[in-house]
């Protein structure tokens, strides 16, 4: 079938009022004949053309009841809590949610396609210094081999996902790295408030690693694609010359792999406050861990876990694994490209976060 005659029909976005959801909401509206059904636990109507309802995914009979009620013929999930949140809270929404979702799923036949939105935090297999890591090459974290609750989570349900695929529903993951872009309510806000406190000349460590970002409205047009793929799957059964699609991760970047502090400081030059390299304050990655193990304990020890540090040794750590991956599988079966150059969505991302400083 032709690649412009896909219909997607009514699609199911979890966690649509969110950045990256909100963003996918909005690419899909782009869409011919499409209805988008954004789910929240507490939606927040962004746009009037798309339907917005108010569910939790671990509901799984409220789940059960809204695919009988919109019968989405494609399913994007986006949900995540955020990934410092606390163990159980995790397992709970990624984990037992996700899964409850695939079933819901699984049991709606007009339902054929699941979409789902996974993490470089669930990707055990490290940077590779010679070469880019490829999809072939990278394993998942394990519910007994993980680095933090929040990537064994992402992992459980990436793996589930993958497990789910089947010729009644056709499933995928995308693994993305940090996201940025307008709308952002974490990264490149954290990165404007570095600029204010007067922290943007610190570096954490000699900055070898390699990192992937990836800018929104690229990461949503990945979203839509990838649906398009599994429904173009799924309509033509019988087409073997076909790239494999279903039952398939994508890593999804800019395509631009950068050290972290690189990119960081292109970010603040684009707020208007550019460092130069002899301003460049460089602290000792073991003692900046060290003094977030401190903070950690000092918190749970003086709030009984009520309250938790802004500084937290699981972010910390991730700053020291690096993230250098190819976009090649999802050029060649998705038809992916970033869809602006890094250096112009870096720009535009800091003049919308300082068009919108609180």
């Amino acid at each position: 079938m032709d690649k412009k005659t896909v219909q997607l029909g009514h699609v199911l976005v979890t966690g649509g009022s969110g950045f990256l959801g909100s963003h996918i909401v909005q690419r899909l509206l782009a869409e011919p004949d499409v209805v988008v059904f954004s789910v929240s636990r507490n939606p927040r109507q962004r746009d009037a053309r798309a339907k917005y309802r108010a569910v939790d995914i671990t509901d799984e009979g409220k789940l059960r009841a809204l695919f009988q009620e919109i019968k989405p013929r494609v399913v994007i999930h986006t949900v995540s809590p955020l990934s410092t949140d606390n163990k159980a809270v995790l397992h709970r929404t990624i984990v037992e949610g996700t899964r409850a979702l695939l079933r819901c799923a699984a049991n709606c036949p007009e339902t054929r396609a699941f979409v789902y939105t996974s993490s470089d935090s669930a990707v055990a297999s490290p940077s590779l210094p010679d070469r880019k890591l490829r999809e072939a090459d990278a394993q998942l974290y394990t519910a007994t081999h993980f680095n933090n609750p929040y990537g064994r989570s992402k992992a459980l349900a990436d793996a589930a996902v993958l497990a789910a695929d089947s010729t009644n529903l056709r499933t995928a993951t995308l693994r993305l790295p940090a996201i940025y872009g307008e709308g952002d309510t974490n990264f490149i806000p954290q990165l404007l408030s570095s600029v204010r406190k007067g922290e943007h000349k610190m570096q954490l460590g000699d900055d070898q690693k390699l990192f992937e970002f990836v800018y929104v409205k690229s990461a949503s047009e990945a979203h839509v694609l990838a649906a398009k793929a599994l429904l173009r799957t799924d309509t033509a059964q019988t087409d073997r010359e076909s790239p494999k699609v279903h039952g398939e991760a994508f890593f999804i970047t800019d395509g631009q792999p950068r050290h972290f502090f690189d990119f960081a400081r292109e970010a603040y030059a684009a707020a208007g406050h550019p460092v130069a390299p002899n301003e460049i304050k460089k602290m000792p990655f073991a003692v900046v861990q060290a003094m977030a193990s401190v903070g950690e304990w000092a918190y749970w020890s003086f709030t009984l876990g009520r309250l938790t540090p802004q500084m937290r040794r699981q972010s910390i750590d991730h700053l020291n694994k690096g993230c250098h991956w190819s976009i090649e599988k999802a050029r060649q079966r998705l038809g992916y490209a970033p869809v602006l150059d890094q250096h112009i969505a870096i720009k535009r991302s800091m003049e919308w976060a300082m068009a919108h400083e609180k």
